[in-house]
């Protein structure tokens, strides 16, 4: 039995569709839908000898109408089981959206490489989910305001005005997010941030590297706060030079970052990122005051 949506996304209906479609589907999605997966069955049909194509498409209307609460298709014939199969499609505009997500998950298995060919769809509309071949985790969110725990937009704001470089940064990692499924995009998530980092760190000491700039900040506690917290940058710097090296030096077939690992450090990053913008904002209000 498959996973259901609303168990992996207890909370998906209070998600913004401002940058994504989180909690509803458009009729565009829907017609293209409608109009790909009847091809993707016809390849599946052919790879797969002794099936019939009008039989087997038959069944796959019958999962969405059971999905869309309509009656199943009585019609024999491709051309008639089609006209039912996109009207039941565009049904799920009215339905709750987890019906939606719930019915993909059935019909995977009418199609050879539905991950891939359905994902391909999904990013053209941009979808805020993406298909996995994890049976426990089928969706994935792609939304980085939704998987993160610090929130990109505000860290943007809060260092554009410090180092536009960093920002800059910060919103290419976000972009690359978006793409999390591949391992390189995650890798080039993390190497952005570490430039976003690096770049502010410098800027704010005015150092020449990273390495002095931790020096110069874990010296000032009054400005930067307590040792043990500074010290995060230049610990998480050297841990991906000791142990990713690929990230930094653009070899992307040597080591292996999970999406769940690429998320927790994207997250400490922009976190500490956040954090030295706020001490340094804070430090430039005392000096106007005094």
């Amino acid at each position: 039995m498959s996973v259901k949506f609303k168990d992996l996304f207890p909370d998906y209906q209070m998600y913004s569709n401002d940058d994504f479609l989180m909690n509803k589907v458009t009729y565009n999605l829907l017609k293209e839908l409608s109009y790909k997966m009847p091809k993707l069955l016809i390849e599946s049909v052919q790879a797969r000898k002794g099936l019939s194509l009008d039989g087997t498409f038959q069944n796959m209307a019958n999962v969405v109408s059971g999905h869309t609460n309509n009656d199943k298709t009585k019609h024999w014939g491709w051309d008639f089981i089609i006209r039912d199969f996109e009207e039941q499609m565009i049904d799920f505009q009215e339905l709750k959206f987890h019906k939606f997500m719930d019915c993909i998950l059935d019909l995977k298995k009418f199609f050879l490489n539905p991950v891939k060919d359905l994902n391909d769809v999904f990013e053209e509309h941009d979808f805020g989910y993406r298909l996995t071949e994890d049976t426990e985790k089928p969706w994935r969110c792609i939304n980085p305001t939704v998987i993160m725990s610090v929130d990109f937009e505000e860290v943007i704001l809060s260092t554009a005005d410090l180092c536009k470089q960093t920002a800059e940064h910060i919103r290419q990692a976000k972009v690359q997010l978006t793409r999390a499924n591949e391992l390189r995009a995650r890798k080039d998530a993390i190497r952005d941030c570490l430039s976003a980092m690096e770049a502010l760190m410098k800027h704010l000491t005015n150092a020449n590297d990273i390495d002095h700039a931790d020096e110069i900040m874990r010296a000032d506690k009054e400005k930067w706060g307590q040792s043990f917290i500074v010290k995060d940058g230049i610990i998480l710097w050297n841990m991906f030079h000791d142990k990713y090296k690929d990230i930094r030096h653009g070899n992307f077939t040597i080591s292996e970052i999970s999406y769940d690992e690429s998320i927790y450090f994207v997250d400490k990053l922009l976190a500490y990122v956040k954090y030295i913008s706020a001490c340094a904002v804070a430090a430039e209000k005392d000096n106007l005051i005094f």
